[in-house]
């Protein structure tokens, strides 16, 4: 019986080499299964070109071969952000001629920056903006590191609940959700271009900043890599809104300060004041060593991480870009680096007036008042220079400091 075990066991194995050797012979049967479903209808590419109140924006398409080629394919899908003809003539000059010209004379490079810059990724459609403050981060078809695509340039949508409208950054949509076989295209009410430049470089060459520039100076003294509020304004790949007070502003609260400890030195009042406004009256206060006492870098460094925005959470980093139309008309608090030593700080109040759907004003007010005692939060401060996009963040400029206490 184990004989007849063993030689039954063998035959089975003989039998099953027989069978796939056979089957080396033979074709293998062809089992049916689903393949890729291939979208149906026209892609972005071929629904601009059929769009007539598109064209212009097409026009910038058709510059980068690359990209029709891209946005033809039914591979991928995309979010694509795209201001009609109307807006894409407010937006370049006013007249269509204006418009056409400065088309004409983009280059393909310029051309596929904005393009990519609209060009988002991945299905976007308004039902997944569901960010009212401060926004949405998602990433463009803008490639930061060549070494690493996964480093992008990102953009912000976001959906203001106070009046219902969503944006692309600043720009409102006013047509969303068109459904093309490769994805979707969202109409803008302007056109939405990419930054070129980092905080540093906007903040550094405005001549209105002068004095918050030698802050910075000031108050990095002692710091090293990105302790330094000059490090943070240079890197590319981080994501912060500053609040750059001009220098009427900076002027205005370091006369108060110097004439204050001048005064608490015995100085007289009436010569206090002349001096103090002889001292503020260049950027070179902040290197006297005379007012070191009165502008420590502790002092000066305190009033800056307050004018850089943050989430709150911790660990506490500037890791917000906040819009104008990410601001409701109602007062917000937002917090700021202050709350990384001081976590209980209620941060700064903001709050925008909009016409429509636009920002036609916002204020922040700061915890401390100048002169001190006041109520907290009741001097407000204006932003008169709003929405200045750069890579690694945004800013707005104010015509008041804001003190953190």
């Amino acid at each position: 019986m184990i004989s007849i075990k063993k030689y039954a066991v063998g035959c089975v194995l003989g039998l099953s080499a027989l069978a796939l050797l056979s089957s080396c012979n033979n074709d293998l049967e062809q089992i049916a299964g689903p393949g890729p479903v291939i979208p149906t209808g026209l892609t972005i590419a071929e629904t601009l070109n059929t769009t007539p109140t598109d064209s212009l924006f097409n026009k910038i398409v058709k510059k980068n071969a690359a990209l029709v080629t891209l946005l033809t394919s039914k591979t991928n899908s995309f979010t694509l952000f795209v201001p009609d003809n109307a807006a894409m003539i407010a937006s370049l000059g006013g007249t269509l001629a204006a418009a056409n010209n400065a088309i004409t004379n983009m280059s393909a490079t310029t051309a596929a920056g904005i393009v990519n810059y609209n060009l988002v990724p991945q299905k976007l459609p308004t039902t997944g903006i569901v960010h009212p403050f401060p926004n949405m981060q998602v990433p463009t078809s803008i490639i930061l590191d060549p070494t690493n695509s996964f480093v992008r340039m990102t953009s912000f949508p976001s959906r203001n609940p106070a009046n219902g409208s969503y944006y692309y950054n600043t720009a409102p949509l006013v047509a969303t959700d068109l459904v093309v076989a490769n994805g979707l295209i969202h109409h803008t009410a302007f056109l939405v271009t990419p930054p070129s430049l980092v905080l540093a470089q906007i903040i550094y060459a405005d001549p209105t900043l002068t004095y918050f520039t030698a802050a910075i100076a000031r108050g990095d003294s002692g710091q090293t890599g990105l302790n330094k509020f000059d490090s943070l304004l240079k890197y590319p790949v981080v994501n912060m809104t500053v609040l750059t007070p001009n220098d009427a502003a900076m002027k205005a609260l370091l006369d108060t300060t110097i004439r204050r400890a001048l005064i608490a030195q015995g100085v007289p009042p009436a010569t206090a004041a002349a001096q103090a406004t002889a001292l503020s009256s260049t950027t070179g206060v902040f290197t006297n060593p005379l007012l070191y006492g009165a502008l420590t870098a502790t002092v000066v460094r305190g009033i800056l991480a307050y004018h850089f925005l943050s989430s709150g959470k911790v660990p506490v980093t500037p890791d917000i870009r906040v819009f104008t139309v990410n601001v409701p008309p109602t007062p917000i608090f937002i917090k700021t680096l202050v709350n990384g030593s001081v976590s209980i700080h209620p941060g700064v109040m903001a709050s925008a007036t909009y016409a429509g759907p636009i920002v036609t004003a916002m204020t922040f007010a700061g915890l401390g008042t100048n002169p001190t005692g006041g109520t907290p939060f009741s001097q407000p401060a204006n932003a008169i220079v709003r929405d200045r996009l750069a890579i690694n963040g945004i800013t707005h400029t104010l015509d008041k400091v804001l003190l953190p206490q």
